[in-house]
């Protein structure tokens, strides 16, 4: 089962697909963009960058027998209060889910902690406004293994 297939089951986990365009699941105003933001984006949003499944453990044979995908989410609103709503949203949706993919024996999903603050994006203005949005980085992990 190729790795591509774990980070679509994770973004899928809190996305869905409406009108050719995803937004976040239980809402029906945050656009999710995935692996790039259009130079016209829709506010607010999250945005979605995954990485291929890493070597988490090896067998003493020196197969592996485990694998992390770390993804990155940018929530990106007009306020630090709309960040933090968003935020509580996306981790609602994703703490602790648990994706089904063929394949693979998987764990729940997990945030890491990254300390990051909420901060204004300065090279970027909110069309018809004279503001800069407001944006937070949120780190997640999934383990699983591949079915024998």
């Amino acid at each position: 089962m190729s790795g591509d297939a774990l980070a679509v089951a994770m973004q899928d986990m809190f996305a869905t697909e409406v009108a050719d365009k995803y937004i976040l699941t239980g809402t029906t105003n945050t656009a999710v963009y995935i692996d790039r933001v259009p130079s016209s984006p829709t506010f607010p949003y999250v945005l979605v960058v995954t990485n291929f499944p890493t070597v988490a453990e090896r067998s003493l044979a020196r197969s592996v027998s485990a694998r992390v995908l770390k993804s990155r989410t940018v929530v990106v609103g007009s306020s630090a209060s709309s960040v933090r709503i968003i935020a509580q949203k996306l981790t609602d949706r994703l703490e602790g889910q648990r994706p089904d993919v063929a394949g693979w024996v998987l764990g729940s999903i997990e945030s890491i902690p990254n300390d990051q603050p909420i901060q204004p994006d300065l090279d970027v203005t909110i069309p018809g406004t004279a503001e800069n949005p407001m944006y937070q980085p949120f780190d997640w992990i999934l383990t699983g293994s591949p079915t024998p």
